[in-house]
């Protein structure tokens, strides 16, 4: 169903809530002059529905007309704050890329430093091994001299 609103066919609306007690004149649509005042309301002038309805095509122009230019202004509005998100996105990859990088410079600094205290411990467990070995063997050679020493002395 095609509507005229203020004289135009198609008519970009603002989104808003109505308030109760605001709607002084009731008015209908129609599709020959724009906007008519109710009957109950228009006064019959001789010469007088001319400049009422002048009046009041006037009136529907300029109320298009803002709500064109704020209508235009929202959107202007929804691309700067497009440009603000893709920018802040843009910031908070180059921001986390360069925590990435200070982690894995972290990461190596201290891999080296681990690095060459495992290699420490592997010599200390290697050392540690060997002095084990070396204790069982003198372990063993001294559990040998006692054992020659007490058959020694039985006889």
């Amino acid at each position: 169903m095609a509507q005229r609103f203020f004289g135009h066919p198609t008519f970009a609306t603002l989104q808003s809530t109505p308030k109760v007690g605001h709607h002084s004149l009731p008015a209908k649509v129609t599709e020959d002059s724009g906007i008519n005042l109710s009957s109950s309301s228009q006064k019959h002038l001789p010469g007088g529905d001319n400049i009422v309805n002048t009046q009041i095509d006037d009136i529907g122009k300029k109320a298009q007309d803002l709500i064109e230019r704020i209508n235009q202004s929202r959107a202007m509005d929804q691309k700067i704050m497009n440009s603000f998100e893709e920018k802040l996105m843009q910031k908070v990859s180059e921001m986390c890329q360069q925590v990435k990088e200070q982690m894995f410079e972290y990461y190596e600094e201290h891999s080296q430093g681990m690095q060459a205290k495992l290699i420490e411990l592997t010599g200390v467990l290697e050392r540690s091994n060997q002095l084990s070995l070396e204790l069982q063997d003198a372990s063993q050679t001294l559990a040998a001299i006692n054992k020659g020493l007490q058959q020694s002395s039985g006889q």
